[in-house]
C-alpha cells in the first residue's frame, strides 16, 4: 500500500481551497486537509507540506506560502507543491537542534565556534522527520519507510548506523545522548522550545 502524503492547507480563499482539493485528489496520492483559519497545532496533524496564505511554522516541514496579490495558475501551483513533496528538505526552514543550526539546505549543521558539520543525504532527510515528529517518538519502522522507502519488516542495521553517526556529530557524548534520543517507540529529537 502506499503512504498517503498529507497536506493541510490554511487561510485559502474557498475556490483556491476548492481547486486544490479537488485536482490533487486526483492523483490518488495526497490526502488533503482543510484547516480553514484556524492556527491549531498543525504540526501535530503530521503533514507532509502546508499550503497556507498566512505565515505559519512547522519545524521539519515545508510550507509553501501563498500570497494573493498576483494570480496563480493551477497548474504551476501543482507543480510547486509536487517539487515541495518530492524533495522537502530543500525547502525547510532552519531548525535549532542542540548547540547547532540545523540547515536543511546546505546540509550542515552550524556553531558559531566551530566550523560547520557536512550531513550525508539521508542523515538530513533523518534530522528533518526526527524534527517534524519532534513531540512524539518515531518508530525505527516509519524511518525506514519514510527516510529509505523501505517496506515494514525489512531486516537491516542501516538506520542504527546512521543514528550511531549523527550522534557522533551532534552529542557531546555520544554513548550519554541528550539530543538524538532512544526512547520507548522509537527516536526523538530533543528539541529547545524556541524551535517549535
Amino acid at each position: 500500500m502506499k503512504h498517503m502524503k498529507k497536506i493541510i492547507l490554511m487561510q485559502l480563499p474557498a475556490p483556491v481551497e476548492q481547486a486544490l482539493m479537488e485536482h490533487l485528489g486526483t492523483f490518488g496520492e495526497f490526502e488533503t486537509v482543510s484547516a480553514g483559519g484556524n492556527f491549531h497545532d498543525v504540526a501535530a496533524d503530521d503533514p507532509d507540506l502546508v499550503v497556507a496564505a498566512a505565515e505559519v511554522r512547522v519545524p521539519g516541514c515545508p510550507v509553501l506560502l501563498l500570497s494573493f496579490a498576483r494570480p496563480y495558475r493551477l497548474g504551476a501551483l501543482l507543480r510547486q507543491i509536487g517539487q515541495m513533496i518530492a524533495q522537502p528538505v530543500l525547502y525547510i526552514d532552519d531548525i535549532a537542534i542542540g548547540d547547532y543550526i540545523f540547515k536543511p539546505q546546505e546540509k550542515v549543521l552550524s556553531r558559531e565556534e566551530n566550523d560547520d558539520i557536512a550531513l550525508t543525504d539521508r542523515e538530513v532527510d533523518i534530522l528533518a522527520y526526527l524534527a517534524r515528529h519532534n513531540k512524539t517518538p518515531v518508530s525505527r519502522d516509519a524511518l525506514l519507510k519514510n527516510v529509505w522507502q523501505y517496506q515494514e519488516g525489512v531486516d537491516t542495521h542501516t538506520l542504527e548506523t546512521h543514528i550511531y553517526r549523527l550522534r557522533q556529530k551532534i552529542e557531546a557524548s555520544a554513548e550519554e545522548p541528550r539530543i538524538l534520543l532512544t526512547v520507548e517507540g522509537g527516536y526523538r529529537l530533543h528539541l529547545p522550545e524556541t524551535a517549535v
